[in-house]
């Protein structure tokens, strides 16, 4: 999976989405997805149209465990042929659920883009 892939992939869901770690001020919401990167591996295999395998990770913040957005992202990552373990935390201050995963995808990072 390319990164544009997962991006497209979060965005069918139709729920608030982050390109950022969570913030105080976004626990407020129903539902709410963040990913980020945080770790870069280079590709060195020659012909590769991509150069770096990105691991993001994927945070679902949710009013309920199992929301139906969750599973919806998870079926759809299943029918990609994708299994991450989703872990799940509980906050009873906030009544909060956070669920996450990590994915790899893969990108060109470092390449200069004209805008």
């Amino acid at each position: 999976m390319t990164k544009e892939e997962l991006v497209e992939l979060l965005k069918e869901l139709n729920v608030p989405l982050s390109e950022c770690s969570p913030k105080d001020t976004d626990i407020e919401e129903e539902i709410r997805i963040h990913f980020w990167d945080y770790v870069w591996e280079d590709i060195t295999a020659s012909g590769s149209n991509y150069n770096t395998n990105v691991t993001y990770q994927i945070s679902v913040i949710a009013d309920k465990p199992r929301h139906l957005k969750l599973l919806e992202l998870k079926r759809k990552l299943n029918n990609k042929g994708l299994f991450p373990i989703i872990q799940h935390e509980h906050n009873a201050e906030t009544r909060r659920v956070h669920s996450f995963f990590s994915l790899e995808v893969l990108e060109n990072i470092g390449e200069i883009v004209n805008e």
